[in-house]
């Protein structure tokens, strides 16, 4: 113990002494994980003294090693905002979108932002760029990208806005995600928002959502039925072209106001497309609804008698403050991580031997839960290889973090990952093949492509959505500073 403490004694004097050429706010953020660090790791390492810990807390290479200098420090500089107080960090995000013109205009303030918020979450414009940069990624030991189109069409709830039936913005979305099916790569995914196809598709998925609600879902589909026909066909549209390239579709989840209707479109595009060996479009279940776990079983049920595989993007979820019906939530967020935990555990440890089959995306930035599934996965893996009886009816499990965010969460998956390769028991969970590109186990970077224009505003978006991100963000800073010191005191 005493060691520990010296340990954490010369890292925090390291830290001060450290030239940080940061803000004010950088030097908050530092200080506040000073602290959080002590207290976190005095009960890390007595809880691993005591226990053990079955995925080892400190690889043979360090987390953030494969990644550039450069890289390490904006991030840092762009978490430094986040130790802003919450009401003037609200206030800056609004005034960006406000002057965001501006913005682009202005040859500094474009360079600025460019340097800063687009390259630190954004993968390009142009294909060269796009192309290039998940290159990288790969070969730093990124499985892929999912790849999402920034240009979005503001939702809206207007009355007087026209049928989504041959909506000129509907059919632009529909173009904007081709060309993003265009832009990845065979084994990577696409990200698809409903209400990014405009006032009209918006308009739809409310009222329809609203119906549901009010009388039932039977009563919807009667009411909507044409409209709802003719969105689900633009997706599929969409899906058609992913699938002769051997790339994935997932479908976000959004509010409660939409949900009830993206989840009946999603569904019947998977009742479509997932009756191969593996899916290939997934829908997302948010887990700070009290109802997501029910609500997912009921979907197995329907994939179990429909005869295709259903598809799982699980998320804590992203909005929170905007939800009307606070019953719906679950009270605390131990509440939401003992759902998701749940629910995983559920579909790895329960799904042995069931009738349904479904393949998983874990997008999280909690460290525990990652660890936790991983563990589990493999164990469970190794375990059925001797005994098929045991074997998981999930057919793979891949893992996403948002570019720009939780790299340290990122880059233990992308090493223990490395670390499958290499181990006879677990190596085909990683491998892949000229029929399969996705491979049992896999690690992707969520991320956007578009103009600056459109990818401020797509960040400056999730940014308002992930209110509650700002505390998670200091796992982060901290283990960016502590790789920029082993760089600065030439350790390996």
């Amino acid at each position: 113990m005493q060691a520990a403490t010296q340990s954490l004694h010369n890292l925090k004097l390291s830290t001060k002494s450290m030239p940080l050429p940061f803000s004010n706010g950088s030097k908050i953020l530092v200080s506040q994980i000073r602290l959080q660090y002590y207290r976190r790791s005095y009960t890390s390492l007595t809880s691993q003294q005591r226990n053990g810990s079955h995925i080892p807390s400190t690889p043979s290479r360090r987390t953030l090693q494969a990644l550039p200098t450069t890289t390490l420090v904006r991030s840092l500089v762009v978490l430094s905002a986040t130790a802003l107080p919450a009401r003037l960090l609200a206030s800056l995000i609004r005034l960006t979108k406000k002057h965001v013109h501006i913005i682009e205009s202005v040859g500094p303030l474009r360079w600025t932002f460019k340097k800063l918020l687009y390259d630190n979450f954004c993968i390009g414009f142009q294909e060269h760029e796009i192309r290039a940069k998940t290159q990288e990624l790969r070969r730093i030991g990124f499985t892929g990208i999912v790849l999402a189109n920034a240009r979005e069409a503001q939702p809206t709830t207007d009355s007087h806005v026209g049928s989504v039936i041959d909506d000129v913005q509907c059919e632009e979305w529909v173009n904007n995600n081709l060309e993003s099916v265009q832009q990845a790569e065979p084994g990577d995914y696409i990200g698809l928002r409903f209400t990014g196809a405009g006032a009209a598709a918006a308009k739809f998925l409310s009222d329809f959502s609203a119906t549901c609600k009010s009388h039932s879902s039977e009563e919807a589909c009667k009411l909507y039925c044409s409209e709802m026909q003719y969105f689900v066909s633009q997706v599929e549209r969409i899906c058609k072209a992913a699938e002769a390239r051997q790339i994935r579709v997932l479908i976000d989840a959004e509010s409660s106001t939409y949900q009830r209707a993206i989840d009946c479109a999603a569904l019947q595009i998977m009742r479509r497309f997932n009756t191969s060996q593996r899916a290939l479009v997934l829908n997302t279940y948010q887990m700070y609804l009290n109802s997501s776990a029910e609500k997912l079983k009921s979907h197995l049920n329907h994939s179990m008698k429909n005869g295709y595989i259903l598809g799982i993007k699980m998320v804590r979820g992203a909005y929170l403050h905007t939800e009307l019906d606070r019953q719906s939530l679950h009270v605390s967020k131990q509440q939401t991580d003992e759902a998701y935990d749940d629910t995983v555990r559920y579909l790895l440890r329960e799904g042995s031997g069931a009738a349904w089959k479904a393949d998983v995306m874990l997008a999280t930035h909690n460290a525990k839960s990652v660890r936790q599934a991983l563990d589990l996965y493999t164990s469970i893996y190794k375990t059925s290889k001797e005994d098929y009886r045991l074997r998981p009816q999930v057919c793979g499990v891949a893992f996403a973090q948002l570019m720009g965010m939780a790299d340290e969460v990122s880059m233990e998956l992308v090493n223990k990952v490395e670390q499958a390769k290499e181990q006879e028991s677990t190596k085909r969970m990683t491998e892949i093949d000229s029929t399969n590109v996705y491979p049992r186990l896999g690690v992707y970077k969520y991320t956007a492509w578009g103009s600056l224009r459109d990818c401020l505003l797509y960040i400056l978006r999730r940014a308002e959505e992930n209110k509650d991100a700002a505390a998670r963000t200091q796992d982060t800073a901290f283990a960016i500073l502590r790789e920029l010191r082993s760089r600065i005191l030439n350790r390996t």
